[in-house]
């Protein structure tokens, strides 16, 4: 497969997703959770299943700010709101006892508080500037990896170059990704609480072990390649000579994926679907898009110094 011959190919269709997902950040940006913007959540248990519309409508009278409800897979609901006191947590389920249990064609005996907890805006401030320290130390641990991983490659690349193809790669799937989340949660009500941030950092190490098995090859096959061979050739090469092994891994965890965001539950189907586009542009962008940017990034580089060679020939 002519990979490398078609690089302005998924350039173009890279750009494009990225253009989309930046235009989405822009128009529905990221509707930050409890755990984010602070909130009170409340499990609230019954012994047999429920609806989520149900429940929104038996609670209208409480005058509940910014409430969302979702269902669990436990017979269970998930009730969020902005932070409450703990009498009005005693008056959600007073009052879903009450207008549940008269009605005797649902068949709602039990009404029981399972779990709440309440986050204070301070606590979420904190937490979200601790989410962006995390993921741009972790960025800089990659790049640091990298360098010193492939510090002994055969030429004409450095372990630089390798570091930043990893990077562009990495703004490339996280730029997606946050744009995927978006749309999700501004078409499904999903909100960015703290799933966000733990299925980001899992993106960042997929992303990065998929181009560092590329990369590894790609420095096994410059070391016995014959000075004679083309540069393109060993890097397409050596990216088909992966290609399998990427796919099959990928494709083994995509399958997990979509089986626990249809079983799952709501509760967790935001994080797997972040986890899926994720790790689905990750493995894209380790093959398509990392590759390529180390044949890019060597030829800018020996135009720069050509042009350098004619200033000084010049003068």
């Amino acid at each position: 497969m002519n990979i490398i011959g078609r690089t302005r190919i998924w350039y173009g269709f890279s750009l494009f997703v990225t253009g989309v997902s930046i235009v989405a950040l822009v128009i529905f940006g990221i509707k930050p959770g409890a755990d984010f913007k602070g909130g009170t959540l409340v499990e609230v248990g019954f012994n047999t299943s429920v609806k989520a519309g149900d429940i929104q409508t038996s609670l209208k009278d409480l005058n509940l700010p910014s409430l969302t409800v979702s269902n669990t897979n436990k017979n269970s609901v998930l009730i969020k709101t902005s932070p409450i006191e703990r009498d009005r947590i005693d008056a959600i389920v007073a009052t879903l006892r009450a207008n549940l249990t008269s009605n005797l064609e649902w068949g709602i005996t039990e009404v029981t508080e399972k779990q709440s907890q309440t986050v204070g805006p301070a606590v979420g401030d904190n937490l979200a500037r601790r989410a962006i320290i995390a993921v741009v130390l972790a960025v800089i641990a990659i790049i640091l990896y990298i360098a010193w991983s492939f510090r002994r490659v055969q030429r004409p690349f450095s372990s630089w170059t390798m570091s930043t193809a990893t990077i562009v790669a990495l703004i490339h799937d996280i730029v997606f990704t946050l744009g995927f989340v978006s749309v999700i949660n501004h078409y499904y009500g999903f909100e960015a609480n703290s799933y966000l941030l733990v299925a980001l950092l899992t993106v960042l190490g997929f992303s990065v072990h998929d181009s560092i098995v590329v990369f590894d090859r790609i420095r096994e096959n410059l070391l016995h390649a014959s000075r004679h061979n083309a540069l393109e050739t060993i890097i397409n090469d050596s990216v088909n000579q992966t290609l399998a092994r990427s796919l099959n891994t990928s494709l083994t965890v995509i399958l997990v994926l979509l089986a626990l965001s249809s079983i799952g539950g709501s509760a967790i189907r935001p994080f797997v679907l972040t986890l899926l586009a994720g790790i689905a542009t990750g493995t894209y962008s380790s093959i398509f898009v990392a590759s390529p940017l180390l044949i890019t990034i060597n030829n800018i580089r020996h135009r720069r110094n050509r042009g350098e060679d004619k200033k000084i020939s010049n003068s």
